[in-house]
């Protein structure tokens, strides 16, 4: 808030804590007018609290303006205006009622790793096959109560598990993955960039995402959320729902709403941060819900927004290790580049009986790598993992062939790999390879005479196997000009084959040469057609214009008097009239002379004959004398227009001056 006029942080004060970041018609900002301020007043605020990027105007497809908070700035407005310091509730009154889930990260993963192995196709309708969503929700430990209510019901009418369904939409609004014609895709040069992140880091980054994707998004919903967040909440401390509530309803930020509906809405969100892993919700012996956070409470940051470079905003007090190059493996050279590269690095512990423990620290390039040739158990605390011949042989499918697979393991393992388990994996591999499916072209006649023409072309014998009367295997590098030579006599076959122009086959491991420099993880633009849950609607942000203001409010002044303005003086009823009319077109105040003492009024409406004014008017202090006074011309001596400063010579004055001219 440095630099904001206090004048402008009245109306925003206001602003957010009817709407929060919600937004709204530009219309109704004069209803939001704090009663000190005239509307030129006001409108001046909003100017520069739009030129502080602190509130922005938009404008829908149809033309229609609006007013918007940014979500990114909420947090930091929050800090500012509505601080709660709430009391803890001691940890020996509370029963813990609901156990934060495993960590939305290692969620994300799983999901991720599900996607790579067995792939997420699209049925003809474009929704995922019910087998693949259905087997991805039952690998995850967040279950469908720990989402309930998070979803509105108009946003979610797949009948298909909602706890998939919202990994499948985090990972295409992080980019993760793509939609394509047959399937959703993995982005593997975004994948090595979210995976150099390190856990803290992708929490603040799912959070903010979740904090205003999800959910219903309501202005006091907001609130609530954007104060639990705040580091007056710090984690491992109990802190009651109703007391909660009673700071919101003290602060004007809960007004108008039934507070059992409210509080129904905060349990379902406490229910959806314990499945993700950053809170508990526990039942106080005074009768009373109470939350805490975990140790992996994350931040709603005030400068993060689409476009941002996550790792440049996060590493201030949460450093990622690692971060700047992938260093896991890729396709086979870069798996051996890497293998002399990092020999040195001890990861993780290879246990006797195959499974494979993974401290806290290891890099979830590390974890991905080890992933494609080992089953994932365990995702909280301390991940684990078990090698498999089943995985040693999908690794290989992926192109990471056995040897290669072992030599990373044994590089990567702390004390190098157990005897048996060496034996068990280089057992395991000597099967491994020594058959292959290969795909061939064939090409198909539709008579045995075409068949017996193509094999005695003279220019086909070396590109063609004929393997039957009609059939031939064409070589890979030959299709062109067998399909040349066969045009030529007026039997082309088409360029389609089989049906597809093509399938390249996404590697499990290609995540980029790790010796290259690897660009920070920067979150898409915002797009409402990027996910499958609908999310908020995106609008055209207008640009400021520097006389936008002026032109709207300082219209007419030729032909004002400019004594109105520039002097202190008694005028007749009819004059007063008109200055008065000319101070409620303008939407400014007039200074007063009331019982020798010098007042400003806002006039509001003026009516009857013989004419009166009302409005609110204000002492020397610009305090509210009275909200609703209504005035004669007889009930004051002198009179003045006053112009705020910046309307009256915007070319020299401040951006935040509202000084009058007196």
């Amino acid at each position: 808030m440095n630099g904001v006029s206090p004048e402008a942080q009245e109306v925003l004060k206001i602003i957010c804590a009817v709407y929060a970041a919600q937004p709204f018609a530009v219309e109704k900002a004069d209803s939001l007018r704090p009663a000190t301020l005239c509307r030129a007043e006001q409108q001046l605020a909003l100017k520069e609290l739009r030129q502080a990027g602190i509130l922005e105007l938009r404008q829908k497809i149809w033309g229609e303006k609006l007013y918007q908070i940014p979500v990114r700035q909420l947090a930091a407005i929050h800090q500012h205006f509505f601080s709660m310091s709430p009391l803890p509730v001691a940890g020996e009154r509370v029963m813990l009622k609901l156990a934060a889930g495993s960590g939305l990260p290692g969620e994300l993963f799983r999901a991720l790793l599900f996607t790579a192995r067995e792939g997420l196709p699209l049925t003809a309708k474009g929704v995922i096959h019910k087998k693949n969503i259905s087997r991805l929700a039952a690998l995850l430990s967040l279950r469908e109560e720990h989402l309930r209510g998070l979803i509105p019901g108009d946003a979610y009418a797949e009948p298909q598990p909602l706890t998939a369904m919202v990994l499948v939409d985090l990972m295409l609004m992080l980019g993760l993955i793509s939609r394509q014609s047959e399937a959703y895709m993995l982005e593997l040069e975004r994948l090595g960039q979210w995976f150099a992140l390190n856990e803290p880091q992708m929490n603040d980054i799912l959070y903010n995402l979740i904090l205003n994707r999800y959910g219903l998004q309501e202005p006091v919903r907001q609130h609530f959320r954007y104060c639990i967040s705040a580091g007056e909440f710090p984690p491992g401390q109990w802190f009651s729902l109703p007391d909660i509530l009673d700071r919101l309803h003290k602060l004007n930020l809960a007004a108008d709403y039934p507070e059992t509906a409210v509080e129904a809405s905060c349990l379902a969100w406490f229910s959806c941060l314990a499945g993700f892993g950053w809170c508990e919700l526990g039942y106080s012996d005074y009768g009373d819900w109470c939350f805490r956070w975990t140790d992996s409470k994350p931040s709603p940051d005030p400068g993060w927004e689409a476009g941002d470079s996550c790792v440049n905003l996060f590493t201030a007090d949460r450093p990622a290790p690692g971060c700047g190059t992938v260093e896991d493996l890729n396709a086979p050279a870069s798996v051996e580049k890497q293998i002399l590269q990092d020999s040195s690095l001890q990861s993780f512990i290879v246990q006797p009986d195959f499974e494979v423990l993974v401290p806290p620290e290891v890099p979830y390039t590390v974890r991905w790598t080890l992933g494609g040739c080992s089953e994932l158990l365990h995702s909280d605390d301390l991940w684990s993992f078990r090698l498999t011949r089943e995985r040693l042989e999908h690794a290989a499918e992926q192109g990471l062939s056995p040897e290669m697979a072992i030599s990373w393991l044994a590089a990567h393992a702390q004390g190098g790999l157990p005897e048996q388990v060496d034996l068990s994996l280089r057992q395991w591999a000597k099967g491994i390879g020594r058959t292959a499916f290969s795909e061939v072209i064939l090409l198909s006649c539709n008579s045995e005479a075409d068949g017996a023409d193509i094999a005695a072309h003279p220019r086909l014998g070396g590109s063609l196997t004929r393997v039957g009367p009609l059939h031939f295997i064409v070589q890979g590098d030959q299709v062109e000009q067998v399909r040349k030579e066969l045009a030529a006599a007026g039997m082309a076959p088409p360029r389609i084959i089989g049906g597809r122009e093509g399938n390249a086959k996404q590697k499990l491991f290609d995540l980029g040469d790790p010796g290259l420099p690897l660009a920070d993880f920067v979150l898409p633009a915002p797009d409402p057609k990027r996910g499958i849950l609908s999310g908020e609607a995106v609008y055209q942000s207008l640009p400021l214009s520097s006389a936008e203001v002026e032109e709207s409010i300082w219209t007419g002044e030729e032909n004002v008097p400019q004594m109105w303005i520039k002097e202190w003086r008694k005028y007749h009823g009819s004059t007063a009239q008109k200055v008065m009319e000319q101070a409620l077109k303008w939407g400014i105040k007039v200074r007063l002379s009331i019982r020798d003492e010098v007042c400003d009024f806002i006039p509001g409406r003026i009516s009857g004959h013989p004419w009166r004014v009302s409005g609110c008017l204000l002492d020397s202090d610009s305090q509210i004398r009275d909200a609703e006074m209504e005035l004669d011309p007889g009930d004051w001596e002198e009179m003045k227009l006053l112009i705020p400063a910046e309307l009256r010579n915007s070319s020299s004055a401040g951006a935040s001056g509202y000084v009058m001219i007196r």
